[in-house]
């Protein structure tokens, strides 16, 4: 068998895909169909193993059985060998493979490619072709199992009043309400927005975390604005202001 790695990127590992890859391995021998043995000959049986591949030798009470010396295991002997491929039955060749790559395939897996490997000694079986997967990060994007999960910075006013925003998916964009008084690290939760499963057990859910950003230089009428919503704030106490109010009148009861 032979191994390679695979590159690939976020999406493409979410929507599936198809990689050539080039690679150098061993094919069978044209003229010699792989036998090693010159045009119009073929191998003999071994006369010292009798096509066994392998000898018995007898060492006082004991008998040991080894690897035959004259064909090396094979239990056949080429009298005449190849000239293009000097017996051995293979001959190097660079190919070009395709690998489909399923949708919701994970970093790091690994896709068996069956019968793309070396070809075997004496027109042998081929072997497989391992392909490790190496999925790359996104910008956006994080991926947790069939999840993925990404972060909306969204205004003060945005998160205080609500608002109608584009959010970007697997698929493209899409639209997503922020209700009135949402808290900065609230996750919401998009269903059937994630990546499929690789089994075929459906499709994960997008988590979109809120970063409510603050701004960091006000002009003269936002500053005014926000004092006078900061007057009424000392009016009007949210349930978790009032509740961290009251924690904080009992711990200075406790001293």
């Amino acid at each position: 068998s032979l191994r390679c790695q695979i590159s690939i990127t976020f999406l493409e590992a979410a929507t599936s895909c198809t990689k050539t890859i080039s690679l150098n391995r061993n094919e069978n021998c044209e003229p010699c169909k792989g036998s090693g043995a010159k045009a119009g000959t073929s191998p003999i049986t071994c006369p010292v193993c009798n096509g066994g591949g392998e000898v018995t030798q007898s060492q006082g009470f004991f008998s040991v059985r080894t690897t035959c010396p004259k064909c090396h295991g094979n239990g056949k002997k080429i009298e005449s060998p190849c000239p293009s491929c000097s017996g051995s039955g293979r001959t190097p060749k660079r190919v070009n493979v395709e690998i489909k790559i399923p949708a919701g395939i994970e970093d790091g897996s690994r896709l068996r490619v069956q019968g793309e490997g070396e070809a075997g000694p004496s027109g042998a079986q081929r072997g497989d072709l391992m392909c490790y997967i190496q999925v790359q990060s996104h910008a956006l994007f994080e991926r947790d199992g069939d999840n993925i999960f990404c972060q909306l910075p969204i205004t003060f006013t945005q998160a205080a009043l609500g608002s109608e925003v584009e959010i970007p998916t697997l698929k493209g964009k899409s639209s997503m309400t922020i209700p009135p008084g949402t808290q900065s690290g609230q996750i919401f939760r998009m269903r059937s927005q994630g990546f499929p499963n690789v089994h075929g057990h459906g499709t994960g859910d997008q988590m979109v975390e809120i970063h409510i950003e603050v701004p960091k230089k006000l002009n003269d009428k936002q500053k005014e604005l926000l004092q006078s919503f900061a007057e009424t704030e000392h009016k009007v106490v949210g349930p978790k202001r009032q509740s961290w109010f009251d924690k904080l009148k009992d711990f200075f009861k406790e001293e």
